[in-house]
């Protein structure tokens, strides 16, 4: 096995300090994780960026220092996935979180992109809060389905069970008075606002970070397979709930970074998934972040919530 560095990398956004979390790496067949694809579209993606078709796939959180408030966008596995094949090689983000220079305890906020084990497992330890001073905030129609009584009552037998394990990961929040849903579109912190980009998942969301003239938009799972989903972002993925709103909200979100020049930041894109677009006739070239060594002196906000 070939061991690397820990998985963090630090950048600036106008006045925020942006840290990527890994939290593992998963390999998977994109044929498969794209049904709708075509055997050319596949080919075509791998091709061009010098990829066979079992890909490495990232699952990346991210961490955003305003200097007043830190948030977090997304917790990772929490080591939950051993028992899936899928998320077998996750369950690293505190330990990166650790490696940065951050402890649990120190994260104000916790905004969730939606609901799906890679991206809500890591907020709990057992039956405790892995962050226990956050709030944790996610959209009404991502969460209702299993913290609204009535909705879990009338759910499917054979889906209680994974929504009673949801539910459980944000109840210790719940009780603390620690969680709070949002509608839509819809600033949370100065600097961080609700974007909404239903279709993954009912009420899958992304976040917009500006600061200083510049802008960063959190993908969540916009995108998975960047090699082909970029270059053909129609190409859906195979567990989105609704493939016709996830790929018209991938379409529209791209456009908006390639048009604006904002920076992405992807929960799947190869680590540490943060980088721009070039669009050309709905098709986009992804121009990743350039590797640099950031100076603590230039860096004021890497300590200050200790």
């Amino acid at each position: 096995m070939v061991k690397t560095q820990p998985g963090y990398y630090r950048m600036m956004i106008g006045d925020f300090e942006v840290t990527a979390l890994n939290d593992g790496v998963v390999y998977s067949s994109a044929s498969s994780s794209l049904p709708n694809a075509t055997s050319k579209e596949i080919s075509d993606g791998l091709s061009a960026n010098c990829l066979t078709d079992r890909i490495g796939m990232s699952y990346n959180a991210f961490l955003i220092n305003t200097g007043d408030k830190l948030v977090l966008i997304d917790t990772g596995t929490g080591g939950k996935g051993a028992n899936f094949a899928v998320f077998r090689g996750c369950g690293h983000l505190i330990a990166n979180l650790r490696a940065a220079g951050y402890l649990p305890e120190q994260v104000d906020e916790v905004y969730i992109t939606h609901t799906h084990l890679d991206h809500v497992g890591g907020l709990t330890l057992g039956e405790q809060r892995t962050f226990p001073n956050a709030t944790v905030r996610a959209a009404t129609s991502e969460v209702d389905g299993f913290l609204n009584p009535d909705r879990m009552a009338a759910a499917p037998k054979a889906k209680k069970a994974g929504l009673q394990a949801l539910a459980d990961l944000f109840q210790p929040y719940i009780k603390a008075g620690r969680f709070s849903a949002f509608n839509e579109d819809r600033t949370l912190v100065p600097g961080i606002r609700a974007l909404a980009t239903h279709g993954h998942t009912p009420g899958h969301t992304s976040y917009v970070v500006e600061s200083g003239g510049q802008t960063m938009i959190v993908l969540g799972d916009l995108v998975h397979v960047g090699a082909v989903q970029l270059l053909y972002p129609s190409a859906h993925f195979g567990s989105d709930a609704d493939p016709v709103e996830a790929a018209a909200q991938r379409i529209r979100v791209l456009q908006m970074a390639a048009d604006g020049s904002f920076w992405i930041a992807g929960a799947h894109l190869s680590f540490p998934g943060i980088g721009h677009l070039r669009g050309n006739r709905g098709h986009f070239a992804w121009i990743p972040a350039i590797y640099t060594k950031p100076l603590e002196d230039e860096n004021p906000f890497t300590k200050s919530k200790g």
